[in-house]
This record gives C-alpha cells, sequence and structure tokens, in this order.
C-alpha cells in the first residue's frame, strides 16, 4: 500500500494505543485502587497514568486510541468459530463486560481523552490490532510510532520506524529491532510463523498438535537466527523424518502433525479430538495471525481516514476539564493535589501542539 499522502513532509512522530489491552491491564492491575468514596477508579488512573508517561518520553504530534466494539473479532470468528471463545465472546448478540464497573470507567476515560486532543477511534466488528496494523501500513514516509498494547501478536509490527510499548507486567518495556530477543526466543521476523504454528491460547487459536515454543525452537533453531518461510519448515520437517525412516527409527509425532496439518478441535460431545487440515491449516492460520494484510471493512477504512490528520474541534475542551474531572474521581488525592501542572504537563504540550495545527 502506498503512504496515504505522497508529499514529503517533516517528521511526524505518532503514538497508537490499544484502549482495551491498555484499560485491562490498569483496571485489574490496580483492583485495589478506591478514592475517598469507595469507588474503584484504577483502570481510568492507570490509563491515564500510562499515557503520561509515554508522551513524558517522548514527543509525539498526534495520539489515537483505538477500542473494540462488541463484535470485534467478528471478521476471524467466520473464518474460525473458535475464535477468543475462551473469552466469553458473543458475536451474535454482541459481547458486553460482565462488570459494569468496566462500562463506567471506559466511558469516563473516553471523557479524558476528548478533553486531551486524544483521537478515539472505534468500530464494531473491526479489532485495534488491525486498525493499528493497518495505519502502520499506511503511514507516512517520514512518520515514526510507537505503539502502546500487551498484545505479543504486533510485535510483528517491529522495525526501524515502529517501536511497541508492551504495557503488560511480563515486559513492561520499549521493544524495538535492536533489543527483540530480550523479550522473545525467536527472530523478529518470524513471529507471526511462529504463532501459526504454534497457535494462540489468548485467542482460542489451536496450533499444530504438540507443538509449543520450545520444541519448535529445538527442531528448528534457525527460527532464532533470521526470517524462516514455511516452506522451509516443510521441507526440514520431511527431511527430518525420512532420516529417522532410513534410520530404521520411528517416526516423530510432532512431525507428522507439522507435515500434515495436524491440530485438535472440540467436538459435540465436548472431547477434544484430532483435527486434520493439510495445508489448509497454514492457509487458514496464516489468515488469523498475519497482520500483514490487516482485516478491514469499507466503514472502517473511512472512519480512520476522517480521523487521519483532522483538525480537532476545540470548543468546550481544556485542561480545566480535565482537573474537573479528576477531582470528581478522587485522582487528585493519588497525585496529590499540588502536582496538577506537573502531571498534565505532558498532556498540555500534546494539546498546544494539536492547537496550532487549528491556528496554522
Amino acid at each position: 500500500m502506498p503512504p496515504r499522502n505522497g508529499k514529503r513532509e517533516e517528521k511526524l512522530n505518532t503514538l497508537l494505543v490499544d484502549g482495551n489491552a491498555l484499560f485491562k491491564t490498569g483496571f485489574f492491575g490496580a483492583s485495589g485502587l478506591y478514592n475517598r468514596n469507595g469507588i474503584h477508579i484504577g483502570g481510568t488512573y492507570q490509563f491515564i497514568t500510562v499515557l503520561r508517561k509515554l508522551l513524558n518520553e517522548d514527543l509525539f504530534h498526534q495520539v489515537y486510541v483505538f477500542w473494540d466494539g462488541k463484535f470485534s473479532g467478528k471478521l476471524r470468528y467466520d473464518i474460525y468459530n473458535p475464535y477468543k471463545s475462551s473469552r466469553g465472546k458473543d458475536y451474535i448478540n454482541g459481547t458486553q463486560p460482565i462488570d459494569p464497573e468496566e462500562v463506567r470507567q471506559k466511558d469516563r476515560i473516553s471523557r479524558y481523552l476528548e478533553e486531551l486532543f486524544i483521537r478515539q477511534i472505534s468500530d464494531e466488528i473491526v479489532e485495534s490490532d488491525d486498525y493499528i496494523a493497518y495505519y502502520c501500513k499506511t503511514k507516512k514516509e517520514h512518520e515514526t510510532i510507537t505503539i502502546c498494547t500487551n498484545d505479543s501478536d504486533m510485535a510483528q509490527l517491529i522495525n526501524n520506524q515502529i517501536t511497541i510499548y508492551f504495557c503488560n507486567y511480563r515486559i513492561k518495556d520499549y521493544v524495538t529491532p535492536s533489543n527483540f530477543n530480550t523479550y522473545f526466543d525467536f527472530h523478529l521476523d518470524n513471529t507471526a510463523l511462529v504463532k501459526s504454528i504454534t497457535g494462540d491460547n489468548a485467542d482460542s487459536i489451536k496450533g499444530i498438535k504438540g507443538v509449543k515454543d520450545t520444541t519448535l525452537l529445538k527442531i528448528f533453531p534457525e527460527l532464532k537466527e533470521r526470517k524462516v518461510t514455511l516452506e522451509e519448515i516443510l521441507i526440514k520437517a520431511n527431511t527430518l523424518q525420512e532420516e529417522r525412516v532410513s534410520n530404521k527409527l520411528k517416526p516423530l509425532k510432532v512431525l507428522t502433525h507439522i507435515l500434515g496439518g495436524i491440530s485438535t478441535k472440540t467436538d459435540e460431545n465436548g472431547d477434544t479430538v484430532d483435527e486434520v487440515l493439510g495445508m489448509d491449516y497454514y492457509d487458514l492460520r496464516w489468515k488469523l495471525v498475519d497482520l500483514s494484510k490487516p482485516m478491514m471493512t469499507e466503514k472502517s477504512l473511512e472512519l480512520l481516514n476522517e480521523y487521519v490528520d483532522a483538525t480537532l474541534n476545540p470548543d468546550d475542551r481544556g485542561i480545566k476539564n480535565v482537573y474537573t474531572l479528576m477531582k470528581e474521581d478522587g485522582i487528585d488525592t493519588e497525585i496529590g493535589e499540588f502536582r496538577y501542572a506537573d502531571y498534565l504537563m505532558p498532556f498540555k504540550k500534546l494539546m498546544e501542539r494539536e492547537m496550532k495545527k487549528i491556528i496554522h
């Protein structure tokens, strides 16, 4: 895909936030944080505080927060029914949070973001991952991007111009090509390939039977060293199996499963049984995990194009409104009443940069 704007432009630094990922990290991670009135504020406080940290550590010209809608993931569900089944997703009636506190705090965060000149985008069925991936694929030539998420799937987007800040407690750091192997055991360019073979428990995507990351990397250590293709994996698996047979050794089940595209599924009785798919296994899994081809709709593309580089309306927005929200939520006691100016300074700088666009 060509850049959204073919003109040569000055350097642009953009922050893309996986809203649901950041919110849930704070909501559940700070489950014990309540204000003076006994109301839980963990999700709200942590969301705003992590954003503040990111804005304080780099100069961003614009910030986008992407939210999942009630049917987010349906495009993948339509080709793979088990998709995110372990998360209680309802693709018929729409998924609703079990805890009403989640709804209240997400709505509250949305109000903060509106006041802080932070763009928010949500689509009923398109996932935040796809929005972010599409934005990255169509970024401007001189645009650098930082993504905030806890989803390791998005590691496949990392390159010299795209960094990911993983907000989960396992990493909690910026990941770039230079430090990727500090946190991941395989080569950066094999992120999607490894996921397509081993599956993704978090998204209920079944992998090749009996193949976990450690097994795969033991048999195919080249996955740690350089970019590898699926064809190379299958050729080597076949060679290794033939060598065993010629040496009168029993074929390895794991190689049989890789060559046959053998996964597992749950039958009508609730039992786990083998599912032999051959190359169809790899074709389907690649569609599910490969973010180089984001699953977008015409509506979602129109919505994104509407917000990209749009001049925000400054009417009724402002830092004073944020002060009011913080007092109402009791966040003022968490940061100290006299630290308002310091706490909100990174946001004020972002707002000033957005206001310059309006002036010019």
